[in-house]
């Protein structure tokens, strides 16, 4: 993993959504884990859409890289996925 923000898809909640998990490091040397998720309709209809409109959720923070891949694990995510936002169409 890098040390800037990396993401993953992951299963949303209702089969109307997206759904992302992120990891972004944090200036003490920690990683910010949250999951967000928007509705379908606005992404695949190219539907310009701000901070309402997405569900964001906190995970946690950890304290080394090492362990973001058993967190990874239990939101059901292949840590292996994570990677530079633009490769999953995470939106920024």
């Amino acid at each position: 993993m890098t040390k800037a923000l990396v993401s993953a898809r992951r299963k949303a909640s209702s089969p109307d959504r997206y759904a992302w998990v992120w990891v972004s490091p944090l200036r003490d040397g920690t990683f910010k884990v949250s999951a967000v998720e928007i509705p379908r309709r606005l992404v695949d209809e190219n539907i310009c859409f701000f901070e309402d409109d997405i569900d964001r959720v906190h995970v946690g923070t950890v304290l080394k890289i090492a362990d973001i891949d058993e967190l990874m694990e239990s939101l059901g995510v292949d840590p292996d996925e994570l990677d530079a936002p633009w490769h999953n169409d995470f939106p920024l």
